[in-house]
């Protein structure tokens, strides 16, 4: 082959893998786009953000945490969207807690207010308001977003909640269950009267928007709120973490099988152990899955490209 056919080809082979590269990457980068702009891309970023939060909490954290600066202005918060997640990955989130529901799949890190710059909600549930004490006898308020069913992160799943079902609660000092008997799907954001005190009731209220029936309730026109009494605390053994799902995400696998040690007792709060029927998370709502999908597309993506560029340069048989 002459000298000059050599050049030609060389810069052909070049040419066909600039192109090759150029194209794969404008596919990689609409197929991130599409994936990061949807449901699951939220969902996804959020439970991220959720575990970063909740990874290494102790409660000599969360004690140190409940003295970080917040705001409590509902006023300011704006509905989620994945910008302001991926904004919210560079302001660091300070939990003072973590939340569980393991009838209907909600597991959440807990923050005080909104956060110093409005970040918490991209993070997990808030407190609402700033005199309320976890177990307390007073209207414990919780609220998070609705992210449209996409996944576990934040309060996606609270409509399915059934009176009888068992919120968990806890500081790391001690865990707080609160037995769900009022749900509502229709509350104007405007009554504001679920977040009052009830004299003589340790209580606990759940807020998110009931945009999973947007012909019904209308898109963030009317809240789900969820409201329980207390019924048992115990202190945050490893094992009772465990059982009631409240422990950290490496630990969450040891709890499926264990169910709440009822050996300690309170005074003036019934016991009970509630029999919950758990809803089966759709198989998008499991991180899991989703990881693993997002490893094997880019394992496949990148040996699909590298086997088109081989072929480019393997010699000509002609």
């Amino acid at each position: 082959m002459s000298k000059k056919k050599q050049s030609t080809t060389l810069k052909g082979k070049i040419w066909s893998t600039l192109k090759i590269l150029l194209l794969a990457a404008l596919f990689y980068l609409g197929v991130t786009l599409i994936f990061f702009g949807s449901g699951f891309g939220g969902s996804y970023l959020v439970e991220q953000n959720a575990e970063q939060a909740s990874a290494d909490l102790t409660a000599k954290k969360v004690e140190q945490n409940k003295k970080r600066k917040t705001t409590y202005d509902a006023s300011k918060t704006k509905s989620i969207s994945t910008a302001r997640i991926i904004r919210s990955r560079g302001i660091k989130a300070y939990a003072i807690g973590r939340i569980s529901i393991p009838a209907v799949n909600i597991h959440n890190p807990l923050f005080a207010g909104y956060g110093d710059q409005n970040q918490n909600l991209e993070y997990g549930v808030v407190t609402c308001l700033p005199d309320r004490t976890m177990g307390g006898e007073n209207n414990y308020v919780l609220a998070g977003h609705y992210m449209g069913t996409y996944g576990p992160a934040v309060l996606d799943n609270l409509h399915l909640a059934k009176k009888g079902d068992v919120v968990y609660v806890t500081d790391l000092h001690n865990i707080y269950a609160y037995e769900i008997n009022n749900i509502s799907f229709a509350v104007k954001p405007t009554q504001v009267e679920v977040e009052n005190n009830v004299q003589g009731k340790s209580m606990i209220t759940l807020i998110t928007c009931s945009d999973f029936n947007t012909s019904k309730y209308g898109y963030g026109q009317h809240r789900t709120v969820v409201q329980g009494d207390l019924i048992k605390k115990q202190k945050a053994t490893e094992k009772n973490l465990q059982a009631a799902e409240l422990a950290s995400s490496k630990k969450k696998n040891q709890a499926k099988k264990q169910s709440i040690s009822s050996t300690e007792k309170k005074t003036s709060v019934k016991q009970k152990q509630v029999i919950q029927t758990r809803v089966r998370p759709h198989f998008f709502q499991n991180m899991k899955i989703i990881k693993g999908m997002i490893i094997c597309f880019n394992l496949l993506f990148f040996l699909f490209m590298s086997w088109r560029v081989i072929v480019v340069w393997l010699p000509n048989k002609k």
